[in-house]
């Protein structure tokens, strides 16, 4: 099981790449937190042994926004 901390890590870092992500597409946090959960930056940002979560919110909102390019 996942250290509090980290998971609160995680999700704060979750938080700030929709906002970053939602502001730049002119979507709303909503939607853009739903797609991103759902995506594979998404579970890659909640296994820990990735350590995506550690290359902040701007790296996950670009990995995620080249996902979502590619498809």
């Amino acid at each position: 099981m996942k250290n509090e901390k980290i998971t609160a890590a995680m999700d704060l870092t979750a938080l700030m790449a929709v906002e970053q992500i939602a502001e730049e597409c002119g979507k709303t946090a909503e939607d853009v937190l739903c797609s991103l959960m759902e995506s594979n930056v998404g579970k890659m940002l909640y296994d820990d042994s990735s350590k995506l979560w550690w290359d902040g919110p701007s790296a996950v909102a670009d990995e995620y926004l080249r996902e979502m390019n590619a498809k």
